[in-house]
């Protein structure tokens, strides 16, 4: 069975390769869309360990926030509808997470905007939460404007 094409892409970039390169070879394959897209979203290796530190960060802050989340909702005990709602809001940061530890384009552009929109909601006003997402806001746009400019962008 042929290797996904993500996987090829990521093995290609942890072993350095420009992504220019990488299309050269990809966009003979069966589906370049795919390619393109997969090769858009990762981040290259020498991007990856420039600004691994404010993604750790970025991560870190993601992480407690979402588990002072899961600790709220864990806390009540009750099994009911407001809890399956309630765990809507960590299951989205978690794939988040997953997706900023990973060096993916998508999980910095959803952290962002949905980070923005959090800030309507007055649970998120408290100085620990205002602060957090203020942090969040800043890091995840920051990284993405560095980490995906648009002069990187294969077309």
């Amino acid at each position: 069975m042929a290797e996904p094409i993500e996987k090829k892409i990521e093995q290609r970039l942890l072993a350095g390769e420009d992504k220019e390169m990488i299309w050269q070879d990809l966009q003979k394959e069966s589906e370049p869309e795919k390619s393109l897209f997969h090769l858009n979203n990762k981040a290259s290796l020498k991007d990856r360990v420039s600004y691994q530190l404010i993604n750790l960060a970025l991560a870190l802050a993601l992480a407690f926030l979402t588990a002072k989340e899961l600790i709220t909702i864990f806390s009540f005990g009750k099994l009911d509808i407001a809890f399956l709602t309630g765990l809507v809001v960590p299951i989205i940061n978690i794939y988040i997470l997953k997706e900023v530890l990973r060096f993916h384009r998508l999980g910095y552009q959803y952290l962002f905007v949905l980070t923005t929109i959090s800030l309507i909601l007055p649970k998120n006003h408290g100085t620990l939460e205002l602060s957090l997402s203020l942090l969040l806001i800043a890091a995840s746009g920051f990284l993405y404007m560095k980490l995906f400019p648009k002069k990187g962008v294969i077309k």
